[in-house]
């Protein structure tokens, strides 16, 4: 049996770029803080796992979704009950994240339909901005700007 079937397969860090569409600057970046290194090196270069092509992704599904990278170490290396800890204030982040969309919708679209056709000038359009400022529901600044 030769060396090269002994070796599971491993990717370069430019095959690994190429297959998940991470420059090979922040694919240097992740290993410097530890997110994804390299299974090994060959003549001072890097090669990954094939199973970096998940990690890669996940870290690039947690940069969606609003992760920091010290986030995204921290819930990847830790505990079960931190990394629920971690779900739920995100979850909510997200929740409050989604509400002030759906001010800003809300308000946006109103500006845009505006009988007044200035929403600066518009009663409607200040109530559910200022509703929202004092800390009212979207539904409760939307009901008192009617």
């Amino acid at each position: 049996m030769s060396a090269t079937e002994r070796t599971p397969a491993s990717l370069s860090i430019g095959e690994l770029s190429e297959r998940t569409g991470v420059p090979t600057s922040a694919l240097r970046y992740y290993d410097e803080l530890g997110l994804v290194r390299p299974t090994a090196r060959e003549a001072g270069r890097r090669r990954y796992a094939e199973s970096a092509v998940r990690d890669v992704s996940a870290i690039l599904f947690f940069r969606e979704i609003g992760f920091s990278l010290a986030e995204i170490g921290r819930f990847l290396t830790g505990e079960r009950q931190g990394r629920r800890e971690m779900i739920d204030h995100k979850l909510a982040e997200l929740t409050e994240q989604q509400l002030r969309i759906e001010v800003a919708r809300t308000a946006l679209d109103h500006g845009r339909k505006c009988p007044a056709s200035d929403p600066l000038k518009c009663s409607r359009f200040w109530a559910i901005i200022e509703g929202r400022q004092r800390g009212l529901s979207l539904e409760e600044s939307h009901s008192r700007a009617h």
